[in-house]
């Protein structure tokens, strides 16, 4: 075997086992918001992918818009990579989740917000999907929403769909307030 063969296939190894570290440290560890714990954000990498792209595709723009004798193609990849950085950062800014009770509301990867009540929802699917359990769900309205839910912790949209399989039907919000417990004294 050649060296040259040797140090792709171990370059190839040490990329692979490093991203599976990240996917499991990502799984043990969700990236909660800051100033509001139930949301749940991307994993940390991919901000990390998204400026590893955009510099590398700043610095090969760099030299390709530079040199006079560079292929258009060049030119072309490094904008595409700039423009894939960015969109994984924008993927990154605008996403989260955050299961409740009796509604999970969410945002979606362009920026749009939804609350998604469990009295809605019309469809609900587990498929597997390249060895990830994928869940998707669907409302009435046509919100749909669909998540690893290795990746993101869902607990009570689950609960909630048990429910709904043990019962025939999504669990409601209490008809008496929290503030009005215990108010009520019999005559």
């Amino acid at each position: 075997m050649s060296t040259a063969l040797i140090l792709k296939l171990t370059i190839a190894t040490f990329a692979t086992l490093l991203i599976a570290a990240l996917a499991w440290w990502a799984r043990k560890h969700p990236n909660r918001s800051k100033e509001y714990p139930e949301q749940v954000r991307m994993p940390k990498a991919v901000p990390f992918v998204g400026w590893l792209f955009l510099s590398v595709g700043l610095l090969m723009g760099l030299f390709a818009f530079a040199s006079a004798r560079a292929p258009l193609g060049a030119r072309i990849a490094s904008v595409a990579i700039v423009l894939g950085g960015m969109a994984f950062l924008a993927m990154y800014r605008n996403f989260y989740v955050a299961p409740r009770a009796y509604e999970v509301a969410f945002r979606n990867v362009l920026g749009k917000e939804h609350v998604l009540p469990y009295s809605e929802i019309s469809q609900y699917r587990v498929r597997v999907m390249k060895g990830q359990p994928y869940l998707t769900v669907k409302s009435i309205h046509g919100v749909k929403l669909s998540l690893n839910i290795r990746a993101y912790d869902v607990t009570p949209l689950l609960q909630a769909i048990d429910f709904h399989e043990a019962t025939g039907r999504w669990p409601g919000r209490a008809e008496v307030s929290a503030e009005d417990v215990g108010k009520w004294r019999p005559g």
